[in-house]
């Protein structure tokens, strides 16, 4: 093929253009702007047929076209990307699945290359050579795999010896090519310079140079210069295309590169042209010589380890399951389950004294107990299960005491003398019932005391301890509020309930006695306004003291306004309450208990 910018070609057009001029003469401007009134017609009626003779002539329409594009798609893309969405939106979903079926196809491709030539004896021979030869072991693997494969390609300016563009097999960049260029240019410019020109007088140019991992194919052109890295032996179709390929460059680049001054940014578009050269051939080996024995080891050791791993997974899973039923029990809740060294079932749980024992649960459900190992730890369930059992184990010593399970909640009958019942009613507030809410006690019917019981001293001492527990309760309310909220409401039929076992004992000590209902509240706000708020919360509390039945005589109100206390003055939004009693054996004692 001949050299379009041989000294040749260049002497011919120089003779076509002076026979123009001859027959053309200095008018020649008329013939050509009547060529270019009639160009676009002319062109588009041959443009098609053009484009594919050149095309099937030398492929490089396509060469041409794929860099402008390229270039069109992404300007495209950049203004235009809602519209280019909306017209990719329908193949979206079939690329996606395309390029993952791909790419796991590729992947598993190069995985089990990877255990061929990683994990059997030949695998591990080449890791041994390539180290000893000092290269990576990709490098010697490759050199090992292919008669001949081509990683890096340089396009040189010839002149300045600059890197117009570079390829490489793996995409990884071009962080030595502009070294690897000024190297070369330099070396043959040595070489040109040290040794005697040939027959036409031109000096000596490096067809090749050989280093310990490539070779290096080196094609000259007038121009630029395009050079081959190559590993193994390259044939002669490598220089072909190289020379192919050179020649293209300086047919389509042919003004880029006589006006080049260091901007290397027009030869981008010359990557596929480039990319042309970037051929390999890899050696012919019987599959049957790849036995990755080391490979299929590591998988059987592994598949085991799965098996054994999700075997066990799976009985840890049965057992959970199992045992989750456990948790269902009242006053039973599953913390943790795990195995210990001595393969034993770590059971640890929290369980009310009330609940099912858990030994006896396993060993009713068909568990072997001694492969668990339970650590228990007490807690107190509200469950309604629960607090029935709980109940049914305190009235056990009171058999004149009935009852009744409604609604989750315990109702009280029958009789039983004040001591007594205050004993109940106090041995159920403590387990969990809360009078008014879960628990119902109005119906007992109080008795007289046992003669053992039957003292002054016993029912003064009890007469007192009322009177104390009255006079611990206290309502809390919100700021510049006076209503009962239903917790205060539950806390005053407690209170009424201890009236009653009061009015009792008071009927027997001959004693009277009166109810002091004080509401007081904090320094914030007007003291005027603050006086009649603690009045209107007492009113209200004792209006509802008097609907549960307590006597109105029996009720004293009274507002103590602001409480100016440290400490304690931000929180005095209360009502609080006191007994006041006299002996009726000595109308001149009075007392009072807070």
């Amino acid at each position: 093929m001949q050299n379009p910018s041989s000294p040749e070609q260049q002497g011919h057009d120089e003779q076509l253009d002076k026979l123009r001029t001859l027959i053309l003469g200095q008018e020649n401007h008329l013939v050509t702007d009547s060529v270019k009134k009639e160009a676009r017609k002319i062109v588009a009626d041959v443009l098609s047929e053009a484009l594919h003779d050149r095309q099937q002539g030398d492929g490089s329409v396509n060469k041409v076209l794929q860099p402008l594009v390229e270039e069109s798609v992404e300007q495209s893309v950049a203004h235009n990307s809602e519209r280019l969405v909306s017209s990719l939106y329908p193949l979206v979903g079939s690329l996606v699945r395309k390029s993952v079926s791909a790419f796991l196809a590729d992947f598993m491709e190069k995985t089990n290359e990877l255990l061929e030539n990683s994990l059997t004896y030949k695998g591990l021979k080449w890791r041994i050579k390539a180290w000893q030869a000092g290269v990576s072991y990709a490098q010697y693997a490759a050199s090992q795999t292919f008669v001949y494969r081509v990683e890096h390609v340089f396009l040189i300016h010839r002149e300045t010896g600059l890197l117009l563009n570079a390829i490489d097999v793996n995409n990884t960049g071009k962080s030595d090519a502009d070294l690897i260029s000024s190297m070369l240019t330099a070396i043959n410019d040595f070489v040109g310079d040290s040794f005697t020109a040939n027959e036409d007088g031109l000096k000596e140019q490096l067809q090749s140079v050989s280093t310990d991992n490539f070779n290096l194919l080196i094609k000259p052109g007038p121009s630029a210069i395009v050079v081959a890295a190559v590993i193994g032996t390259p044939p002669q179709k490598l220089n072909d295309q190289l020379q192919l390929t050179l020649e293209n460059i300086h047919r389509l680049f042919i003004d880029e590169l006589k006006s080049f001054e260091g901007d290397n940014q027009p030869f981008d578009n010359a990557e596929n042209l480039l990319r042309d050269c970037l051929l390999s051939q890899q050696k012919d080996e019987e599959v049957a010589n790849k036995k990755p024995v080391f490979a299929w080891v590591l998988v059987l050791i592994a598949s085991i380890y799965a098996a054994i791993s999700i075997f066990d997974w799976y009985q840890h899973n049965q057992l959970t399951l199992q045992l989750a039923k456990l948790s269902h029990q009242p006053g039973i809740i599953i913390n943790q389950i795990s195995i210990n060294d001595d393969n034993q079932v770590v059971l640890e749980a929290l369980r009310d004294p009330d609940a099912v024992n858990i030994n006896d649960w396993l060993q009713n459900n068909a568990f072997d107990t001694s492969q668990f190992l339970i650590n228990e730890y007490q807690f107190r369930s509200l469950e309604p299960e629960i607090l029935l059992s709980r109940a049914l184990r305190l009235l056990s010593p009171y058999p004149t005491i009935n009852h009744k399970w409604e609604n989750d909640a315990l109702k009280l009958s029958g009789s039983l003398d004040v001591i007594n019942k205050e004993q109940l009613i106090n041995k159920l507030s403590y387990s969990g019932f809360v009078v008014g809410k879960n628990l119902f006690a109005n119906d007992i019917k109080s008795i007289p005391l046992a003669p053992r019981l039957n003292t002054n001293t016993t029912k003064q001492q009890l007469f007192n301890q009322l009177i104390g527990r009255i006079s611990a309760i206290q309502l809390n309310f919100t700021i510049a509020s006076d209503e009962v909220s239903p917790q205060m409401q539950l806390a005053l039929r407690r209170l009424y309930q201890y009236i009653q076992q009061l009015e009792l004992l008071a009927t027997e000590l001959n004693i009277n006695f009166g109810l002091l209902v004080m509401g007081s509240s904090d320094i914030s706000g007007v003291k005027a306004a603050n006086d009649q708020l603690s009045i209107k919360r007492a009113q209200n509390t004792a209006s509802l003291l008097e609907n549960l039945g307590v006597n109105r005589d029996k009720i004293y109100v009274t507002g103590l306004g602001q409480i100016d206390i440290t400490d304690v003055k931000d929180a005095a939004r209360k009502v609080m309450f006191n007994i006041i009693f006299v002996s009726k054996n000595n109308s001149e004692e009075i007392n009072t208990a807070l």
